[in-house]
């Protein structure tokens, strides 16, 4: 899974506004994807189907303060959202008791492990074994996800050698045509996570 260490400063915080106002900078400080099963945006059709993440939730009231604190404010799928809710068991002091580990401390790349056999995630502390239960991380959307991941990068490697055996047998127009579609497909293919269907001022005109 492609996990990404979230960077938060205090010093991005907007003058002026709501949480609900800095959606498309919190969607870029995430990366466009969310930040516990890091499905990027694309595959739920943009930032109008993703969620602010309060970490710490604004429902409990000593975190009440920071509902419209940009270093408590993420990017979420809606399926990773609502079941997290708002739960929280334990303060993020130690991965091995029961949390929910802060993306902006942690790479989460580095706290997880995903099986090469069946894509499924599998946590190394108890703290992600246990968010690999209440967010459900092994649904059979995210390990399609993973395996399709697996194979786009087969595909990139096999783009590459094709484009090299092109170069050392450039006079046979023949090959050079029948695997100049494969090559432009799997470019294609690869390019997916990068475009973002619309952005949040466009629906908002």
């Amino acid at each position: 899974m492609n996990w990404k260490l979230i960077v938060k400063d205090k010093a991005n915080q907007p003058e002026k506004g709501t949480y609900t106002d800095w959606k498309e900078q919190i969607a870029e400080e995430c990366f466009f994807q969310c930040i516990y099963c890091s499905i990027n945006e694309a595959q739920f059709g943009g930032i109008d189907h993703y969620h602010i993440e309060h970490y710490k939730p604004k429902s409990i009231e000593r975190f009440k303060a920071l509902e419209n604190d940009i270093c408590n404010l993420f990017y979420s799928c809606p399926i990773c959202n609502r079941f997290k809710s708002n739960d929280w068991p334990n303060d993020a002091d130690d991965l091995d008791i029961i949390c929910y580990p802060d993306p902006s401390e942690y790479n989460y790349s580095e706290l997880f492990e995903v099986s090469s056999d069946d894509y499924k995630v599998n946590g190394k502390y108890v703290s992600t074994r246990y968010m690999t239960e209440r967010l459900y991380l092994n649904r059979p959307q995210l390990l399609y996800e993973r395996r399709e991941t697996v194979l786009q990068q087969r595909a990139e490697n096999v783009t590459k050698a094709i484009e090299a055996l092109q170069e050392m047998v450039d006079t046979q127009e023949l090959l050079k045509e029948s695997n100049k579609g494969v090559i432009e497909l799997l470019k294609t293919t690869q390019k997916r996570n990068n475009i973002r269907p619309y952005k949040l001022a466009e629906i908002r005109k």
